[in-house]
């Protein structure tokens, strides 16, 4: 299945006016981009055959159950072929888990003659195992032509279906045979249980605020604690009498976004509760609004705002810890993306987007949590269940993750400097992550053989067998700077050559590579390899089985890029900057801030000279340029995210990006995780990495708000003192 990627038409992106955000449970409600679904696979043989695009489904926008689009199913099914369609489910990072009282559910137009035993066998795929396929006829509700059906299917009639597991894709297939074209629709693809909420949905819905940036329209609305209440469906008109739908948002997002055509025009608005059976409440009061042009400024606060709404809405509520995918049953919370949150939810706080007290109340339930949470030597693990504090294993293998809990440490120390009021809430919490800060046992997770080298991960079964050193031009730098800062258990100066500035790999590997770029050098496999002699204090005796990151400077794309490649995505180089302002950060080697914008514009010019299917210079931000993949993943955050470093570059980015893809690629929880320009797709997800990258920056440039709390803290203060010359 994965392969369907290589067959893509390459389209232009054309925009549609579905808002696309669903529960883990659905597996199909939109398509975010026009032309045809992604996230399908069509293919047929001999005299059978499918309408496909690019081997995917094509979509409807003009018929559908839900707005705005449906899948188009455009088959004939010859007795000397055969056809089949696979629509997949991938939007989840935890995927949803069947249940054994679930019915698979879906809305079907039968706009052909077609008759029952022509309608598609329905199977469903789990991991490498493929359900037996069922006849759809005996689960259709009052089997009529051109009207939406329901068809409702209980999981445990598919033979072999694994209950506890997901559900990673769903099957059409031919049945029966035909000389006719069969045309049908199919939407709303989901599971539910076999008993849900039925409260008649009696009172009107309220729609409490509508206001404009630029052509965006947000709208809030406040929802009552009805259970039977499944989704808000939003209306929109230009002329107050003829409301056409334009989204359909589960209750678990507060607001919506809507693009507009035009600036200094109306627009009318309102909404409807929907339940599990599709059937809308009355409507809200019309509200109204009038465009205009968003000046730059008002552009990057709208824009930041976006971002950090993400935070505010994604987080568990046992736990306070961010949430990955809401609403689903797994109340399961990363350490990492909770790094991310605090420093988004503080950009918040500080914006009036949500209370200081609401903030406060958060962050005390989280450390409260992390203090009760399993840990080992105060690492924590890269998931928990929310609920309990017990770890969740991804790969059933215990692991403890050092950069998620480094990270999650410097943002909690940096909560606790904009928490400095002496009231007893704010002195608990700064108390409490103090505590957590000092358990951590840093010199436990170092190499053996040199322990100014720290290790990613560590687990109990097999120590650092599946860790990578920490180092390079990347996220280790703050990790380094935080682990040599613990008042209990620092690093040595030493490990900032030790450890960041050296780019760790096996002896032999590097032996390898060394022969193969210079075979006239010879490298014993038995030496020590060790970093140049150097009058810095940092620099320690130990020796490490490496390269200094400084040693191989190369001119690339006419800029100087100390290390001599590009091979880090920006997004990891950006990360220590989230926090510590390059300005000024100079070692004996490196001068942080020129060494920020030289890879900003040599990434940029890479990226410009790529094939990434745009004419636009100022759309770029390729997370990996040398992956195998057909075309690129074009992530806005990159380019966004240099802002505080490349003031033009960024902008114009951020203008780009919004002015060209908006209607595709963002929403009220700002920028999608990635647009393909070439292959006419669209992330449906968002990262936390993303949200708070462009989030923290664009605070940062606007009032340097994270930077200086970081350098505010005293631990961290000491050590940047001691790790950068003075000018």
């Amino acid at each position: 299945m994965l392969n369907k990627y290589f067959y893509f038409l390459f389209l232009l992106i054309s925009p549609v006016l579905a808002r696309s955000e669903s529960y883990p449970e659905v597996l199909f409600d939109n398509s975010i981009i026009n032309g045809s679904y992604a996230k399908s696979i069509a293919h047929y043989i001999g005299e059978s055959w499918i309408q496909n695009v690019g081997h995917s489904l094509p979509i409807s926008d003009s018929l559908f159950f839900t707005p705005g689009n449906s899948l188009s199913l455009r088959y004939v099914s010859s007795p000397n072929g055969k056809w089949e369609a696979s629509i997949l489910n991938d939007k989840q990072k935890f995927q949803y888990m069947i249940a054994k009282d679930d019915h698979l559910t879906f809305k079907l137009f039968i706009q052909s003659n077609t008759e029952k035993g022509q309608l598609p066998k329905v199977s469903l795929q789990q991991g490498d195992v493929r359900t037996a396929a069922l006849d759809l006829a005996p689960y259709i509700d009052d089997f009529s032509y051109d009207t939406w059906l329901n068809v409702s299917i209980p999981v445990t009639k598919f033979e072999g279906i694994g209950v506890g597991r997901a559900v990673s894709a769903l099957l059409l297939e031919q049945n029966g045979s035909a000389t006719i074209t069969h045309q049908l629709f199919i939407d709303q693809i989901e599971f539910l249980p076999k008993n849900y909420p039925k409260v008649k949905l009696s009172s009107a819905a309220i729609l409490s605020k509508v206001a404009a940036v630029d052509k965006q329209v947000e709208l809030v609305w406040q929802l009552p604690l009805t259970p039977s209440i499944r989704y808000v469906k939003i209306y929109r008109s230009e002329d107050r009498e003829n409301f056409q739908p334009i989204a359909i948002l589960p209750i678990y997002v507060q607001k919506c976004l809507d693009r507009v055509n035009e600036y200094n025009k109306s627009y009318y608005y309102k909404i409807a509760w929907v339940d599990y059976n599709y059937v809308e409440s009355p409507f809200s009061d019309v509200k109204e609004i009038q465009t205009r042009k968003g000046t730059d400024a008002e552009m990057l606060t709208f824009i930041r705002d976006a971002h950090v709404n993400y935070f505010i809405d994604n987080y568990d509520v046992n736990s306070g810890m961010y949430l990955p995918d809401r609403g689903n049953r797994q109340a399961i919370v990363s350490t990492n993306e909770t790094a991310y949150a605090v420093l988004g939810l503080l950009v918040a706080c500080e914006n009036k987007l949500m209370s200081r007290q609401a903030l406060l109340s958060r962050l005390s339930r989280m450390v409260k949590f992390l203090n009760a949470a399993q840990n080992h030597q105060g690492i924590f693990t890269a998931y928990y269940d929310g609920r309990h504090g017990i770890p969740y294993y991804r790969d059933s293998i215990p692991t403890y993750d050092v950069r998620a809990t480094s990270h999650l440490m410097e943002s909690l120390l940096i909560a606790r400097e904009y928490f400095s009021k002496e009231d007893p809430q704010e002195r608990e919490l700064r108390n409490t992550i103090t505590e957590l800060w000092k358990r951590i046992n840093w010199n436990y997770f170092t190499d053996t053989a040199n322990p100014d080298v720290l290790w990613n991960k560590w687990s109990p079964i097999d120590s650092t067998s599946r860790a990578q050193p920490l180092g390079g031009f990347n996220e280790s730098l703050s990790t380094y700077i935080l682990a040599m800062s613990s008042p209990t258990h620092p690093l040595a100066p030493s490990a900032y050559m030790n450890g960041f500035a050296t780019r760790h790999v096996d002896t032999l590997d590097f032996v390898d590579s060394v022969e193969l770029l210079a075979p006239e050098l010879k490298v014993n496999p038995n030496d020590t390899l060790t970093q140049p002699s150097s009058t810095n204090p940092l620099m320690g005796n130990a020796g490490t089985t490496g390269t200094s990151i400084y040693a191989d400077d190369k001119v690339i794309f006419a800029k100087s890029i100390a290390g001599g490649n590009l091979t880090e995505s920006l997004m990891s180089v950006y990360r220590p900057f989230l926090v510590m302002n390059p300005t000024g950060k100079t070692d004996n080697f490196v001068d942080y801030k020129k060494y920020l914008s030289d890879y900003i514009l040599a990434y940029k010019r890479r990226d410009n000279e790529l094939n990434i299917g745009t004419r636009f210079t100022d759309i770029w931000g390729v997370e990996q340029a040398d992956n195998s993949y057909q075309g690129y993943l074009v992530n806005p955050a990159i380019a966004i995210a240099s802002y505080p470093f490349e003031k033009e570059i960024g902008l114009k980015a951020l203008r780009k990006f919004y002015e060209e893809y908006a209607d595709v690629l963002f929403t009220q929880y700002g920028f999608r995780a990635w647009i393909d320009l070439k292959n006419n797709d669209v992330s449906e997800s968002y990262r936390a990495r993303n949200q708070a990258t462009i989030a923290v920056m664009l605070e940062n440039a606007h009032s340097g708000m994270i930077w200086k709390l970081y350098e505010q803290i005293p631990e961290i203060r000491k050590t940047l003192e001691t790790v950068y010359v003075k000018k």
